[in-house]
This record gives structure tokens, sequence and C-alpha cells, in this order.
């Protein structure tokens, strides 16, 4: 499709993807952060700083003022956008060029033209990044519908459910591993180590696992709570777990304490670990916490993930578990390969009965 005032080839968000497809999205790198199409490449019009800039305008000197301000910007920086897109070209010879903004306005509309008119063929996604929101959203909104049966693995804190979930999904098992796509391991400690994704993109990355897992009757899942960092999870989700088989590992504290050693590294992360910890030493009692946070400063961190496990997370997570009514499976992980066996002898088990009936 073609806009016939401006001579702007356009792409629909239905026709884009990523084989045909280099998408370049010249929002602020804030923007890109926050949410962006998958495999994009972001080429800047304006940095952060001159984004606001050009609100600021906008605001003080209305609409004219601020295109003026954008164009003078964009025009001094023409001949580094043709040197880098010239060498995205030759990294994908075979690849269209699509270009992407907020709302599919003057920011790409001005380099596509820019683009076409030396001779470098690419389009507009029409509607910009709006448009992609609104079709991940559309697409989240299918899944409520679907029944789809969910096999839940829960167990206390250090029972090395993540671990158990990256094997199965090594092996094909249709994992949607939520902390992954959150970037948050849930707990107040979840963020150390990890980068934390927003709630757009994290419904992006969602999808894209859920499409992939399509024509499975089942989905595989950690349990959660509602919120995963700032996450929030779909019903739908919640409403899966809450009715799925769950299968509840159980581990020695000794060897939980270990996992955890190694999963957060606190010598690595140790001002991250004693930030955090603040959170939850409010909800504690005043001389437990404070024992705590001492042997966080001491380093001692063994003794302190310990009392962490015995005195906060295990008896919160008992509490929750009390609450649960769906059919349950335990096991007791001593070697995670017999353990992982044994999670595929119940899924398998517990499929082959829903297809009886």
């Amino acid at each position: 499709m073609i806009d016939d005032q401006y001579k702007i080839p356009k792409l629909a968000i239905t026709q884009w993807n990523t084989d045909n497809y280099k998408t370049i999205d010249v929002r602020s790198p804030k923007e890109f952060t926050e949410f962006a199409l998958p495999n994009s490449v972001n080429i800047p019009i304006f940095n952060n700083q001159e984004r606001e800039k050009v609100g600021t305008v906008y605001k003080r000197n209305g609409k004219d003022e601020a295109i003026k301000l954008g164009l003078k910007l964009f025009s001094e920086k023409i001949p580094f956008f043709y040197e880098a897109i010239l060498k995205l070209k030759e990294e994908v010879p075979n690849k269209e060029l699509v270009v992407v903004c907020a709302r599919g306005g003057l920011r790409s509309s001005s380099l596509v033209s820019t683009l076409n008119m030396v001779g470098i063929h690419s389009f507009q996604l029409q509607g910009g990044i709006r448009s992609y929101r609104e079709f991940i959203v559309a697409k989240l909104q299918k899944y409520t519908s679907r029944k789809k049966r969910f096999h839940v693995i829960s167990g206390n804190t250090g029972t090395k459910k993540t671990a158990a979930l990256h094997c199965l999904k090594r092996e094909g098992y249709p994992v949607i591993d939520l902390e992954d796509l959150a970037g948050h391991r849930g707990s107040a400690f979840g963020k150390i180590g990890m980068k934390a994704k927003s709630q757009k993109q994290f419904e992006a990355l969602l999808v894209n696992e859920l499409e992939r897992f399509d024509t499975s009757a089942y989905f595989i899942i950690e349990a959660e709570s509602k919120r995963i960092g700032n996450i929030v999870l779909p019903d739908f989700i919640l409403s899966g777990k809450k009715s799925g088989v769950r299968i509840e590992l159980e581990a020695p504290l000794e060897e939980r304490v270990n996992h955890l050693l190694e999963t957060y590294q606190p010598a690595k992360h140790h001002q991250e670990i004693l930030e955090a910890f603040q959170i939850i030493k409010k909800r504690m009692q005043g001389h437990i916490g404070i024992e705590i946070e001492q042997l966080l400063l001491t380093e001692d961190y063994e003794t302190a993930f310990e009392m962490l496990l015995t005195n906060y997370y295990d008896p919160k997570y008992t509490y929750t578990a009390l609450q649960k009514t769906q059919i349950t499976h335990h096991l007791t992980v001593t070697n995670l390969s017999e353990t992982i066996e044994e999670i595929k002898n119940i899924i398998s088990s517990s499929e082959i009965q829903q297809r009886i009936k």
C-alpha cells in the first residue's frame, strides 16, 4: 500500500515477520528498551535528551516549532543514518527494510522517504510500535479462551524448580518459563543478576512462547504468584496453575542453601543482596532480621540463607501450599537427572489419563 500524499511505502503489522524483514526502530533508546519488535535494531533519530527537548518545545511553543527542531536534529544526522543503514543492508542482503517509530508518524516517515530518495528501498510500519502492541494484546486475548492443561512445578525456595524447567525445555517439552520471560525470579532477590522486562515486552515474549507450543495439549510452568517483580501474569495462566496437576519438588535444607548460593552468587552481588534483604527484614521478627542482616554484613551467606529459608520463605510457602486443593505429586530431589525422568513419567501418565477421559 502506498500513501498517495507522501509516496511512502507502508507495511501492515499483519504482513511483517522476521524472516523477510529487518526492522529499524528509530525511537529513542529509552522507548526501545521498554518495548520493541523482535530482532529489531535501534538507530534512533533522537537520543533520550533530544526527544525530551522536542517534547518540551511542543508543549511550550507548539507543533510547528517542535517539527522545525526535529527536522534540524534529523538533517544533521542523515550521513550517519546512511552509513549505518548501508552497513545493515550488507549484513542482511536478502531482507527488506522496515522502519518503525511510536505511531507510524514523522520519525519513521522522515527516514523512509530519505532512504527511498537515495535508492535504499524501505517500508514504514503502519501504525508504528502501537500497532504491534495491539497485535500482541489481540493474540494474548485469544489464549484466554483456549482450553489448555497445565503441569505446575512447585516447591519450597531452592528446590531446583527452574533447573528442572530448563532441562525439560531443552528436551522439547512445552515449557513456559515465566521468570525468564519476566527477567525476574519473583522474590525480593529476584532481579539480582537478571534484566527485568517491561509488562509490554513480557507479553510479547509470552505470546511468542504460546504460539511456539500452540499445538501442544498442555503447558508446563513453575508455580508463580500473580506478580513476578513488576510483571502481572494473565488470568488464564493463574487459572491454569490453580487447576493444573501439581508436581511438588522437595529437597534437604543443605542442598537448597547450596543451590541458592550458586544461583545468586552473593559474594558477587553483596550490595544488591543487602538492599533486597531490607524489604524482607520489615516483615520479620525484629531480632531474627537483625541477626540475618549481621550475617550478610559479615558475608556469612550460608548461615544467612539458611535462616532466611527456615524463618521466612518456608513458613510462607507452607501457609500458601495448605490452600491448594489440586492433585499433587511429591518428588524428592536427590539427583536432578532422575527427578527429570520422574517428572516426565508423571506428565505422561496424566496426559494418558486425560485422553482416556
